[in-house]
């Protein structure tokens, strides 16, 4: 693949990467227990606040970092296929770099953490949060929309689904988790005086079990009418990259280098120098004027490095895949600032079959979505 910027320092991207960055020291903050707009749906107020209590305790394990204890709160649909270890003691637990991996081996529409999830969850905690909705859609389904912000100042909304299982149907329980582990301390913890290890309440009848079935990000304040000029803190680095097709688009060169990170405009040059690079390149070249711009996948490879794979049709029909990689200052005046270090052309055929399905399944997914809304 050849690079229309200049390559950045660092090791090759990894999948193994994701898992095994240290998280970063937590800071502490409030989840507002009261949302903004709350439905509770007609008498499921029970079902809706225990699914309330999961989720809470999702949330203090991401403030603690224990990433392994996550895993017995995630939806059986999400450890397919993951292996499990063996303990002394005979039991069978699975280890959170694992379900993370397998995760990221099957196709995007079946991650079940996205982008943001994994950037604001997962590689780090959230600095300030807030409750803006909970909505039950069903029994064993209850979706919560939060608002949070990173260390950093970069501000999204994200989407939690969590979905009931019957005890008997579901995995082992958070409470039954292995004696001595972080799981098994933060479920003893987390039992109420009148409950029961095994779920059971009054009378012998279990209550459902309640698990994060997915989390979906989105900007705190998407892009609009009004493009925004360069990076900023409170941009996402998909908002960056999403910012830089359109002005490609409309074939306004200028707004697109603003957006280039700084060590990549010092080995470019100035504005001109850019232009010609793009012009020259056929491939490059069909980024001006394009007709569409498709996303991919978009991983979080490290705390601070985003990649995305985006498919291109060109004014002239053209199709053409592109890799953009991002990293994001940590100091400076730019401190908190996504930008483009390098946009590479994907030309490995296998790579550009993959992208093929992975736009089909897309498309077939969006159809399926619009005849459900009929």
């Amino acid at each position: 693949m050849r690079s229309l910027v200049p390559k950045h320092r660092g090791s090759q991207l990894g999948l193994r990467e994701l898992s095994s960055t240290t998280v970063r020291p937590a800071r502490r903050f409030a989840v507002t227990p009261k949302a903004l707009y709350h439905n509770l749906g007609p008498r499921e107020s029970g079902r809706a606040k225990a699914a309330q209590q999961s989720l809470q305790r999702v949330l203090e394990l991401v403030q603690r970092g224990e990433r392994d204890a996550l895993v017995d709160y995630f939806a059986t649909s999400n450890l397919t296929d993951t292996p499990t270890l063996k303990l002394a003691s005979g039991c069978e637990v699975m280890v959170f770099e694992d379900v993370m991996e397998r995760m990221l081996l099957r196709s995007p529409s079946r991650h079940f953490l996205d982008s943001y999830a994994i950037r604001h969850l997962i590689l780090s905690s959230p600095a300030t949060s807030q409750v803006l909705s909970g909505l039950m859609l069903g029994p064993n389904k209850y979706v919560q929309r939060m608002s949070v912000t990173s260390s950093l100042g970069e501000s999204c909304i994200l989407t939690f689904t969590m979905t009931a299982t019957e005890p008997s149907l579901a995995a082992p329980q958070p409470s039954l988790a292995e004696p001595g582990t972080a799981a098994a301390a933060i479920a003893a913890a987390s039992l109420q005086s009148n409950e029961t290890p095994d779920g059971a309440g009054s009378g012998g009848v279990s209550e459902p079990v309640w698990r994060l079935k997915s989390v979906r990000g989105e900007p705190q304040f998407g892009i609009g009418a009004t493009q925004p000029t360069g990076p900023s803190p409170e941009l996402s680095p998909e908002q960056i990259v999403e910012a830089h097709l359109a002005a490609l688009q409309r074939q306004d060169v200028p707004a697109a280098f603003q957006f280039l990170s700084p060590g990549s405009k010092n080995i470019i040059g100035d504005v001109k120098k850019f232009a010609e690079n793009v012009a020259k390149h056929r491939r490059y070249g069909g980024l001006l004027g394009h007709i569409a711009a498709t996303s991919v996948r978009r991983c979080m490879a490290r705390p601070t490095t985003y990649m995305e794979i985006v498919s291109v049709t060109s004014a002239s029909g053209t199709r053409f895949v592109f890799c953009y990689i991002l990293s994001q200052e940590t100091q400076g005046s730019g401190a908190g600032c996504w930008s483009i270090d390098f946009i590479k052309v994907v030309d490995d055929p296998r790579l550009v079959a993959a992208v093929d399905t992975s736009c089909a399944a897309q498309r077939k997914q969006a159809q399926q979505q619009q005849l459900d809304d009929e």
